[in-house]
């Protein structure tokens, strides 16, 4: 029977899931799939699934990176699994033949199949087989008997299917027999194209990148090659690749100290340092992570140790490698950063768990960045709104709810760019550097200027699947600097006041309808006491303005006073008169957070809004306020406009505006002059 691409891929999927110990259900829910689109895949009936899906599932399952490849080249027919076979050396002898682990057999059966994968699709001859298996010279009787042998390991290591070409896992070769396998059945082979790649990508100067490729080859070692094969312990190849996974670790040790990811390696080095205790380069990158560590006396007695050590078992002095890490340390050259440069991954704020409404919006933002997939340049969306109308928790939302879907998986990154806060607005520049840390670009090779930032940050993230949230935006040249220019990644900007960002998609919120304001005070208070007063809860609702910030305000203050009605809180704001500064819990208040939108505004802006305050009603029009304030028509339209670029007041048709009851409460306030002292928002 043959086996097919999508045979292969189906198992595959299979062993992975109940690897992780998931069923379906659980399985497809956490890879945001269908039960029965997950079944199809398992059941070969898909047999080539998305690359975006095999990645959902590949992250549902933990699958490390060589695997995820496995399943998209299986997808891809792009390689021949010999079967189920998976054979494992870098420490114990491990095998496994259609996702379950066999026994080889007799202790002689465990030394020929480890000799043959000493070697994996290279030929071992007879009598170096049976040198290992009997330490006698070849004769007729005992080749006979190591065929007999040869053939009880097939037997146990032959998948209950095989592939169209019929292949044999230990064919006969010229010289003797082979174990033949692809890169993928053999942890020995996929370190080597781990370690190829992770120095591919340090040559290319993507430390991040090649760190982490060095830890997923090192992470496959187990302990010594065959351990626990006792004929096989001194097998010159065994020393060998002891000797290479110490080299890969001299290598990772390094690529982690360039990126100051010392801490990442350390315990690994100790470990290696203690087993070849005069391994001069594995000593000498442990001083240097010890001293990055802050550990600078360790590293120096690591250095005194091993010299006594080497003068008196070896009567040699240390070698120019061991010096030269010595000197570094003496000399107080190795930085120890503040910070601890890491891949950008998962950097979004935690998702929000009582999230209602915005249905239509998060639409939008899940179509749009569809739509931009054929395009050439990255899609930027702003939200934008008034001060508490939610725009950060529907940004962080939506970014986890495109996360979840398996979308903008490689990176996200996530700043806070101060637009509207007591402090001043965050730098682009500054955040340039901080993201290109986060991106893992060593301290000292972030470019000084702003320009070339940009460049080296667009440059990092070109054809990465990212998505950034630039939160609380103060102007477009803040924001300008940070945006990528590849079509893989997805930008949603915040802010309070409109931005000219060319090509961006704007989303602006309104406040919440009736029932999502009531949902939202169900979620928090609970159902049994906000229906069981539905009017005074109307009332509140309309209290509040429907405004986000002020109905969770408003929710917690029920929360602290189990023992209030909603009629209670409701008369409580109606009869205080003081409706801002009652609408407070802890750091949360209204008064402060509107505040710092009026104070971004000019000296005519702001008398123009505290007027307003005073006249009655919502709605006003441009005439009857250029009356009143004596402006030609003219000068008050571009007062009210760019009232309404900062969100402080809404246009409801050419000649008219609204001001929201909350805004109006606090501009009249001000506007008479009875307003309490403005406390700063934390």
């Amino acid at each position: 029977m043959s086996l097919t691409s999508g045979d292969q891929l189906a198992d595959s999927i299979q062993h992975f899931r109940r690897r992780a110990g998931l069923n379906q259900r659980a399985a497809a829910e956490l890879a945001g799939l269908s039960v029965g689109g997950l079944r199809d895949i398992e059941q070969g009936r898909v047999v080539r699934p998305r690359a975006s899906t095999l990645r959902r599932l590949a992250d549902a399952f933990g699958l490390s990176h060589y695997e995820f490849d496995d399943l998209v080249r299986q997808a891809n027919n792009e390689h021949r699994q010999a079967g189920g076979l998976r054979v494992e050396i870098l420490g114990s002898l491990r095998v496994s033949v259609d996702g379950g682990l066999i026994d080889p057999g007799s202790e002689a059966q465990h030394v020929l199949l480890g000799l043959l994968a000493l070697t994996p699709n290279v030929s071992v001859t007879r009598g170096a087989l049976l040198d290992a298996l009997w330490d006698v010279r070849p004769t007729y009787g005992t080749a006979n008997l190591l065929q007999s042998r040869v053939s009880r390991l097939r037997r146990r290591l032959q998948p209950s299917i095989v592939d169209d070409y019929g292949s044999q896992p230990i064919p006969v070769t010229r010289s003797g027999y082979q174990l033949s396998v692809t890169e993928y059945q053999h942890d020995l082979l996929i370190f080597r194209r781990l370690v190829t790649r992770a120095r591919q990508s340090r040559d290319d100067r993507d430390l991040s990148a090649a760190c982490g490729l060095f830890a997923e080859a090192i992470a496959l070692w187990r302990g010594d090659p065959l351990d626990g094969i006792v004929a096989l312990e001194t097998h010159p190849i065994v020393l060998a690749l002891i000797r290479e996974y110490r080299a890969a670790v001299v290598e990772y040790a390094s690529v982690a100290a360039d990126l100051g990811s010392y801490q990442d390696v350390l315990p690994l080095l100790q470990q290696v340092a203690d087993a070849d205790p005069l391994h001069e380069a594995i000593h000498a990158a442990l001083m240097i992570a010890l001293a990055g560590s802050g550990q600078q006396a360790a590293a120096l007695n690591v250095f005194d140790t091993l010299r006594r050590r080497l003068a008196s078992e070896l009567g040699v002095d240390p070698k120019p490698e061991l010096a030269a890490a010595y000197q570094r340390v003496l000399r107080q050259e190795i930085g120890q950063p503040d910070f601890a440069p890491v891949s950008a991954h998962h950097q979004l704020p935690p998702n929000i768990a009582d999230f209602i409404g915005r249905i239509d919006e998060i639409q939008q933002l899940l179509d749009g960045s569809s739509a931009h997939n054929a395009d050439t340049s990255a899609p930027v969306f702003v939200i934008e709104g008034m001060a508490g109308i939610g725009k950060t928790r529907l940004a962080v939302h939506a970014a986890h709810r495109l996360r979840r879907e398996g979308r903008y998986g490689d990176c996200q990154l996530y700043v806070d760019l101060q637009g509207h806060a007591a402090q001043p607005p965050a730098d682009p520049s500054s955040v340039l550097a901080t993201f290109l840390r986060q991106l893992g670009v060593p301290g000292e090779q972030i470019p000084p200027g702003s320009a070339e930032r940009a460049a080296m940050y667009r440059d990092r993230l070109f054809g990465r699947s990212t998505l950034i949230i630039l939160d609380n935006a103060a102007f477009e040249d803040q924001v300008l600097p940070l945006l990528p220019a590849g079509p893989t990644n997805l930008v949603l900007v915040t802010s309070r006041r409109t931005l000219a960002l060319d090509g961006a998609r704007t989303l602006l919120l309104s406040t919440f309808t009736p029932a999502e304001a009531e949902e939202m005070l169900i979620l928090a208070v609970g159902a049994k006491r906000i229906q069981a007063e539905p009017d005074a809860t109307r009332r509140l609702v309309e209290l509040c303005g429907r405004l986000p910030l002020a109905l969770a305000i408003a929710a917690h203050r029920l929360q602290s006073r189990p023992t209030w009605t909603v009629a209670d809180l409701a008369e409580q704001l109606e009869d205080t008169g003081g409706l801002l500064n009652e609408l407070a819990v802890g750091s949360r208040r209204l008064w402060s957070a509107f505040d710092l939108s009026y104070r971004s505004l000019s000296a005519d802006e702001q008398r123009m809004f505290r007027f307003l305050g005073l006249l009655a009603g919502e709605r006003f029009i441009i005439d009857r306020v250029a009356t009143l304030m004596r402006l030609p028509p003219s000068r008050t339209r571009l007062l009210l406009d760019r009232l309404a670029d900062e969100n402080l007041v809404t246009v409801v048709s050419r000649n008219h505006y609204r001001l929201h009851r909350l805004l109006r409460d606090y501009a009249c306030a001000l506007a008479r002059n009875e307003a309490p002292r403005s406390e700063t928002a934390s």
